[in-house]
């Protein structure tokens, strides 16, 4: 796998000999990891491949001309901030270039309307970090502050913390987009001025192409800059405490606390969330999976193992916990009156507070809580979907039965557990995310077929779905959903990038995917066409199909 050496030469010619790579000990790195995200799936083995050459440019013109470069010599190539999303940030096709943006760390803050100007390079917790000293606060992943914050607010952007600060599309501001072919779109207020304020316009808004629900992977464009609103937070930020990897931020309780109440029913869990959203208190109401709190407790695997394992399904089966963050942003005098409306609140729910501790491990800003998959080395949110808080809860509970039915083991066990779910933007919406998890040493065929069996139960129950686009077969899903989004998805694809230079062979990596893995061959009952409308390169894409 090799780039010619004049295609080699020309993009050198951008960078500099410093910036470029085509080392097979580096190309390795950013093929695989020892674990985490998506690790060791079905996916991962038959559809990653050696990025041929990596390209680290430092500011949009050079990504601009990059991109014209991988036009003009029909490279392939796939942007890359900090890889976090595991085998679908990787390269899928011979003679790829990674276009990792690490370099672009460019930053500026506008204190007075509350916003930060930044390029992909930027991650989380440093930006937070920057928020905080201003007196302000945005949304941290629940994958940990360690992703870059374009990426996450291309690809999914939320958190328990969505309760009160919304939703990711609400926050992208001023937005520069490079397309496949070179051409620079400057989005929202950007197409007039060089001031990132607006992201509606008055120039033209192509969010939509970035993401929807959830994004596509960088499929269609580079996104070089972006401007992230903020919202207003406590002037005395948290304080960090421990030694890496135990460490947490202290929370001051009279200005900001995390509590959590022990409920009988599920029924009174949602009609909890409800109550919260509706009285308009708190900054985050979550349920969490109950496992979290073996993970929170042990100090290594054995020690979780050794927790978790003295659980069953029925002593789980009335253990319902809701958490509660709240955060007394004006005053002392608003954290007690939250805190009277939501003991008025749990005592109508029947709920007992629990022992909390005065801190917060991953929400708020840190950069460590990867360690979540300890216990098995490898996990992934098979569903992740926004819609009612009862629509959540009957979601994760079809999940949950269907997992430990047929498909525990491979999978880690959970006794039933439904998953994670709250509420959104003041309880007008719910979220439901089911995690699986299992050892990537074994055999993970069973991990496929639980992930595309669930895309076919969201079908048959009328379940909404989030996993299109890059993370479902498009001929299943697309008829179903829309109808026929994926013939509009693919349109879109085509006119934007007619070559699918750019991150092929994504959207339809999933489509490939199942005719390539024999193991997922069974369960292919929809209509496949005989050619995807690809160009006539990628034909060899689906030679082993």
């Amino acid at each position: 796998m090799a780039i010619s050496r004049q295609a080699y030469k020309a993009l050198e010619s951008v960078t500099g000999s410093k910036y470029i790579s085509e080392d097979p000990v580096i190309m390795q790195g950013y093929k695989s990891g020892p674990g985490g995200y998506e690790a060791g799936l079905g996916y991962e083995r038959v559809m990653t491949v050696l990025p041929a050459a990596v390209i680290l440019p430092k500011d949009t013109e050079e990504v601009q001309k990059i991109v014209k470069i991988c036009n003009r010599y029909h490279i392939p190539y796939v942007p890359y901030a900090t890889g976090f999303y595991g085998p679908k940030t990787h390269c899928h096709v011979d003679d790829e270039l990674i276009i990792d943006m690490k370099r672009m760390q460019q930053f500026s803050w506008d204190e007075k309307h509350m916003y930060a100007d930044i390029g992909p390079g930027v991650i989380y917790s440093s930006l937070q970090q920057e928020a905080f000293n201003k007196g302000c606060y945005g949304v941290i992943g629940g994958g940990g502050a360690q992703c870059s914050a374009i990426a996450n607010l291309l690809g999914d952007g939320w958190s328990p913390l969505s309760l009160k600060i919304g939703l990711p599309h609400r926050r992208i501001l001023g937005t520069e987009l490079v397309l496949p072919d070179g051409e620079i779109v400057r989005m929202g207020s950007l197409a007039g001025s060089d001031d990132p304020f607006w992201g509606e316009g008055p120039g033209p808004d192509l969010r939509c192409i970035l993401r929807g629900f959830t994004g596509l992977r960088g499929c269609l464009g580079i996104v070089t800059r972006m401007a992230v609103k903020y919202l207003p937070f406590i002037q005395e930020s948290p304080k960090p405490q421990g030694i890496a990897p135990n460490t947490s931020l202290a929370l001051d309780e009279k200005r900001i606390r995390w509590i959590n109440y022990q409920v009988p029913t599920k029924e009174d869990q949602v009609k909890a969330m409800y109550e919260i959203g509706a009285a308009e208190i708190g900054a985050a109401c979550t349920k969490v999976p109950v496992f979290w709190r073996a993970i929170a407790k042990a100090e290594d695997k054995e020690e979780f193992w050794d927790i978790w394992l003295k659980e069953s399904e029925e002593s789980l089966k009335n253990f319902h916990l809701v958490r509660v963050m709240l955060i007394g942003y004006a005053s002392e005098e608003q954290m007690d009156y939250e805190l009277a409306v939501l003991d008025d609140i749990m005592q109508e729910c029947h709920g007992k507070p629990r022992r909390t501790k005065p801190s917060d491990e991953s929400w708020l800003k840190n950069a460590d809580s990867a360690g979540m998959w300890l216990m098995t080395g490898s996990y992934v949110s098979v569903e992740f979907v926004i819609e009612s808080l009862n629509q959540s809860v009957q979601h994760g509970e079809s999940f949950a039965a269907l997992k430990a039915s047929e498909y525990t083991p491979p999978l880690f066990p959970d006794f039933g557990d439904p998953g994670w779910f709250q509420a959104f933007e003041c309880g007008h919406q719910g979220y439901s995310e089911f995690l699986i998890y299992w050892d990537q040493d074994e055999d993970t065929s069973g991990v496929d077929r639980f992930f595309l069996q669930t895309s076919k139960m969201n079908i048959e129950n009328n379940y909404y779905s989030s996993h299109l686009g890059p993370h479902q077969p498009l001929y299943l899903t697309g008829p179903q959903y829309g109808p026929n989004y994926h013939l509009w998805l693919l349109k879109v694809k085509n006119e934007f990038d007619p070559d699918w230079i750019c991150h092929p062979p994504v959207p339809l990596a999933h489509d490939i995917f199942v005719q390539r893995a024999e193991w997922m061959h069974d369960m292919i009952d929809w209509e496949v066409p005989e050619k995807f409308p690809m160009p006539s390169w990628t034909a060899t894409l689906t030679k082993e199909a």
